[in-house]
């Protein structure tokens, strides 16, 4: 539920900034981009931990460790793309941290 609800905040904050796939499309710095950077992916991640908690076995740990990486590399992809942006190094200023604040 948690993941849910986080994934439907930061929908809302995106709004027509949302895409599929990795561009410049302005920054969104309300909501739950306000603590981290990428909420969206926190919500996954918090999301694949309720699934594999649900349903454990050694295959759903390979699947969430997969996603999880490909999740790592989607960050840095974007970061890249989004450091272009003039706003940017003053919102990496204002908000440290990517997943989870305190830790990375």
């Amino acid at each position: 539920m948690l993941a849910a609800f986080l994934s439907i905040a930061c929908l809302l904050s995106l709004g027509r900034r949302f895409g599929v796939f990795p561009a410049l499309r302005g920054l969104t710095t309300k909501g739950p981009y306000r603590l981290v950077r990428h909420p969206m992916y926190l919500a996954y991640m918090l999301g694949d931990m309720g699934w594999n908690l649900q349903e454990w076995n050694f295959g759903t740990a390979v699947l969430v460790m997969a996603g999880w990486i490909s999740l790592l590399y989607r960050i840095r992809a974007e970061e890249r793309i989004l450091s272009e942006d003039a706003e940017w190094s003053s919102y990496v200023a204002l908000v440290r941290y990517r997943l989870l604040p305190g830790f990375w």
